[in-house]
């Protein structure tokens, strides 16, 4: 059956998963849309809780949509109920709903790492799911971010990371600094990205083995302490 009703419990649940942080947090579930963004969640080992496809998504992509139907319930609507749930101009017509990974551990797996990220208060999503998808690309080991952050699970910085937020550890910490001086402690060298007089240009230095990355805010860069 083709769903072509805005008024169905699961066109409005996918449409406030996509649009709602709160939601999200709520129902512990991250949403993801596009065919290259669902396929890279599952690959990473996320759990489908259900899948959203347009009619033509469903025909177009045949086989990715026989591989939803083997792992979750798929629910076929069509293509203006589609458009209705999407927050995109042009979408492939594929929603996931995910469930988020355990992250209990996820502190434990950054701090086996030399290289470590440090996000001060990256606000913009995009910015943020873009410095991740580097991070993973350089063979950064983990970030960890400042809890007023943008979040790492919104649909735009899950499209801006291109997958790699599904891959790349992640810890939100409620005080940056403490962390900063916990990471010195355990024998990481800190560093800052700034626009100083004195600090020193990329590529005149070599970083440590173990070092960690501090990145600070869009307009106001890395707080004084």
């Amino acid at each position: 059956m083709i769903i072509t009703s805005r008024k169905n419990q699961t066109v409005m649940k996918s449409r406030g998963l996509l649009a709602e942080k709160k939601l999200r947090e709520k129902e512990g579930l991250i949403a993801a849309e596009g065919l290259k963004l669902c396929g890279e969640a599952l690959d990473a080992g996320l759990k489908a809780e259900y899948a959203v496809i347009s009619e033509e998504a469903e025909e177009k992509f045949s086989d990715f949509a026989e591989r939803l139907k083997g792992i979750c319930p798929v629910y076929v609507v069509s293509r203006d109920i589609y458009f209705y749930i999407s927050g995109q101009k042009t979408p492939q017509g594929i929603f996931l709903a995910l469930k988020l990974l355990d992250k209990s551990k996820n502190l434990d797996r950054i701090l086996e790492k030399d290289k470590i990220l440090l996000l001060d208060c990256v606000q913009d999503s995009g910015n943020l799911g873009t410095i991740i998808r580097t991070a993973e690309a350089f063979g950064i080991g983990g970030a960890i971010l400042s809890s007023d952050c943008a979040d790492p699970y919104s649909p735009k910085t899950l499209r801006a990371s291109m997958g790699s937020v599904f891959r790349l550890p992640l810890w939100i910490t409620p005080r940056i600094e403490d962390t900063a001086a916990e990471l010195k402690e355990k024998g990481y060298e800190a560093y800052a990205a700034m626009l100083d007089d004195t600090a020193r240009r990329l590529g005149e230095f070599k970083f440590p083995k173990k070092c960690a990355l501090a990145i600070g805010n869009e307009g106001h860069g890395v707080r004084e302490s």
